[in-house]
Formats: C-alpha cells, sequence, structure tokens
C-alpha cells in the first residue's frame, strides 16, 4: 500500500505543499487557540528524525549526517544545514550506533520547526544537484542556507 519509506522526494515535497495549504485553510477559519496549537503539534509530529534520514537516503543512497554551521561573510552572520560527507557504518562517524544518528536528526528537526526553516531546507535539499564526497581537500559538504532574520541567528549563536 502507500508505503512512507517508499516515497520519492518529489511526491514528498507535492504531499509536505498540499498538506501546508490544508493547514492554512483549517487555521484561517479556526479561531479557536487550543485547536491551533494541537493541529500544529499533530503538524510537528508528522516529520521526525526517521523522515529526515529517509529524504536523505532518498536523495544520496546513503544515511550522511548533518550539522549546522555558522558562516559570518561581508559582515553578516548566517547559519546553514550541512549534509557532511560521512555516513552511517563507516569511519569516521560521529555518532556510535543508528539509534544516535536518529536522535541527532530528530534534534535538527526540532530545530527547523522551530524556526520554520523545515520546509524551505526541505526545498533546497529536493533542489541541490550537489553531492557530499568524502576523501577529498577539503571536504565536500551540501550547504543548505537557512532564511533566518539577524535576531534569530544571534540567540540561536549567541
Amino acid at each position: 500500500d502507500g508505503d512512507i519509506n517508499e516515497m520519492s522526494l518529489s511526491s514528498f515535497q507535492q504531499e509536505l505543499a498540499k498538506r501546508k495549504e490544508e493547514s492554512y485553510n483549517e487555521n484561517a477559519s479556526n479561531d479557536d487557540d487550543d485547536d491551533n496549537a494541537t493541529q500544529n503539534n499533530e503538524e510537528e509530529e508528522e516529520f521526525d528524525g526517521y523522515a529526515l534520514r529517509d529524504i536523505i537516503y532518498a536523495k544520496y543512497e546513503q544515511c550522511y549526517d548533518v550539522e549546522f554551521q555558522r558562516v559570518d561573510s561581508y559582515g553578516f552572520r548566517t547559519v546553514y544545514l550541512n549534509i557532511m560527507p560521512f555516513r552511517l557504518g563507516k569511519r569516521p562517524f560521529r555518532h556510535a550506533t543508528e539509534m544516535d544518528y536518529l536522535c541527532h536528526l530528530q534534534a535538527v528537526v526540532e530545530i527547523l520547526v522551530k524556526y520554520n526553516q523545515l520546509e524551505y531546507v526541505l526545498m533546497q535539499l529536493g533542489e541541490t544537484k550537489k553531492k557530499p564526497r568524502a576523501g577529498t581537500s577539503p571536504l565536500i559538504a551540501v550547504p543548505l542556507r537557512l532564511d533566518l532574520t539577524p535576531d534569530q541567528v544571534e540567540k540561536i549563536l549567541g
């Protein structure tokens, strides 16, 4: 039947856009704050660390690590989510087990949701032609820029 693990990246993005539009329409017609909070929590629970792992695997056929990176350029400070060329089950990999890796991905998803960046990051991931590569100098990571305000960047980075 409709197994989520077999969903392609493009069909996932279409489903995400559809759910966002449905959610927006429901929120616009529903003035009860408690119902909105419950609905938003349900949406956040739909996409988790497992789903991020599946999206990365669907794109690259590997479970690559991710990390946030601060970039200071021309007097501006931005934050990127990098897809790193370190794979689950290979050395070096900073997570001791797959569960550690999934917990890390869950934390990343929660941060992206908190700052309303999940859809933007997934869109960039779907559109990029870049692939993480180890064994090069320097390593080649896939940077996904977060669209944050200067105040949000300062709050995150301190």
